[in-house]
């Protein structure tokens, strides 16, 4: 039996089929060029690792690559002078500008020789239409067979265990393996989001007492990340010419999506550290609508802390949703339900969560006023409090076509965000504010459009002689500008609302008051 025999079924190998010792080998080569990488360039500058990278990596191709190399001197093969000199520059020289081109070049040079001298160029590296096998090599062969290692690894374990390929228990394996790593980012998001599931995070025993998530995790995705970009690189220039498939010719089968029993195990670890988060919000937050807060934090405080991480986790949630959603296989009335239901579940943990961002967000404004960036933020939280409910609906009503209801909505709100008058709600808000408060941006205000100019002419009487003397030289040069001769063509209706309203006043400068910032937002 040829070791390199492929089963095809959605253009990848079934594991069982692969020369074992030929993937082990790739698979560690792979993880050791992922170490590497965080060892040479995690928050580091390049220098002398660019050329120690690149051995490493010709390293690791020379020793996968074996037959399916062309040994032959062509073009191919003279492509590693220039790209062994280019490395070398990172060493030798320190022109920002050359190490940014190298820094490109380098790359296309390396995908070019290996596509070469591994026989897999449909063209002649002359024809114009090269360039496709360069594409290819940049955006297909790193992410075409990203799910191979798991495959292997778990068809190992199967082999190991004498676990049938259908066993239950072994679905459930593969459902925790594949979660893990997607609990890692999800419990570190939520640990930063949140004081108190960060007290208990650090609360549990062992290992996990001594884990600084901020340290480990962007090293531990990075080095992860490298090492399977790699091996799918390598293994589509190692395997048979057959087996490796353009997009085009790959089919989608329905029947070889994932496994009811992983979806299931899937979203039973993660539906669990959210209902751990959502016990703890509830706890002080929501618990009778008082929003007390933990101990020792300012409504700013903690309206700033952790609520990017729960705007991030909450897309994590949606994007696992439509994976699960379109790409779980049919499974039995009873497993479709228990699924469905822990789809759901989600929904609503997800929403508690966005709940959660939009009361920090709203807890901010209070302290410190509207910007068009937190009134585009909250805007954003209720498209995607549309979104879950959209997706919760096609949960359980499978006949309704999500992406067009998605499309839908993102063009309604789109429109709506327009002409909601975004300008004058800042303005308006942020006067109220004033009023009750004694606080107000009034350079900030000057930066709105003319559409706020009906609200900004209230603070002319303003007790606050600072106030009214800046807003009044503000909309003093604003009316001189408004009262410019303008062709008939560039008529606007907000623009023509303000000059009558200005024109109704009579400004004048207050020499001092020119530029000023009220306060300062920490």
């Amino acid at each position: 039996m040829n070791p390199l025999k492929t089963q095809k079924t959605d253009g990848d190998m079934q594991p069982a089929a692969l020369h074992q010792k030929r993937c082990w080998i790739l698979i560690v080569s792979a993880a050791l060029i992922g170490i590497l990488a965080n060892v040479l360039f995690f928050d580091k500058n390049p220098g002398l690792s660019y050329p120690i990278f690149v051995i490493a990596f010709y390293g690791a191709f020379f020793l996968n690559a074996g037959k399916a190399m062309r040994i032959r001197p062509d073009f191919g093969w003279l492509l590693l002078i220039p790209v062994s000199l280019l490395s070398l520059t990172w060493l030798i020289f320190s022109n920002p500008l050359f190490h940014a081109l190298n820094f490109i070049a380098i790359p296309i040079l390396i995908v070019i020789q290996t596509t070469l001298i591994s026989g897999r160029a449909s063209e002649q590296w002359s024809s114009f239409f090269f360039i496709r096998d360069v594409l290819y090599g940049f955006f297909y062969r790193p992410f075409a067979y990203i799910a191979l290692p798991f495959r292997i690894i778990a068809g190992f374990i199967r082999s190991r265990s004498g676990l049938k390929k259908n066993s239950t228990f072994l679905k459930v394996i593969l459902g925790v393996i594949a979660t893990v790593p997607l609990l890692v980012i999800i419990v570190s998001l939520l640990a930063s989001a949140d004081i108190e599931f960060e007290r208990l995070v650090n609360r549990l025993p062992g290992f996990f007492f001594h884990l600084n998530f901020n340290d480990w995790l962007p090293q531990f995705l990075f080095a992860a990340g490298v090492a399977i970009l790699t091996f799918s690189y390598l293994w589509s220039l190692i395997i048979p010419s057959g087996a490796d498939r353009s997009p085009k010719k790959r089919q989608t089968v329905t029947d070889s999506g994932l496994d009811p029993v992983i979806s299931v195990t899937m979203l039973s670890m993660i539906n669990m550290i959210y209902l751990l988060f959502t016990w703890i919000q509830f706890s002080y937050l929501f618990s009778g609508f008082s929003f007390s807060l933990p101990d020792h934090f300012t409504y700013a405080e903690y309206a700033r802390r952790g609520f990017f991480e729960l705007i991030l986790v909450t897309l994590i949630n949606f994007t696992i949703l439509i994976i699960l959603i379109y790409f779980t296989r049919k499974s039995s009335t009873g497993m479709n339900l228990v699924l469905k239901s822990f789809q759901s579940l989600l929904v609503l943990c997800t929403g508690i969560m966005l709940l959660s961002a939009f009361i920090r967000m709203y807890l901010y404004e209070m302290m410190y006023g509207f910007t068009y960036l937190r009134i585009l933020t909250h805007a954003f939280m209720i498209f995607l409090f549309v979104l879950l409910i959209l997706t919760l609906v096609r949960i359980w009503r499978e006949n309704i076509n999500l992406w067009k209801g998605l499309i839908l909505s993102s063009v309604t709100a789109f429109v709506l965000i327009n002409y909601l008058n975004i300008d004058a709600l800042i303005a308006n808000y942020n006067i109220d504010r004033y009023q009750m408060t004694g606080k107000i941006d009034t350079v900030y205000l000057g930066t709105l459009s003319d559409d706020a100019v009906p609200e900004l002419v209230r603070l002319l009487g303003a007790k606050d002689e600072r106030v009214s003397a800046r807003m009044e030289n503000e909309l003093l040069e604003r009316k001189k500008r408004l009262d410019a001769d303008l062709p008939w063509q560039s008529f606007n209706l907000s623009k023509e609302r303000a000059r009558k309203i200005l024109s109704g006043y009579h400004l004048t400068f207050h020499p001092g008051y020119e530029s000023h910032v009220e306060y300062q937002e920490p």
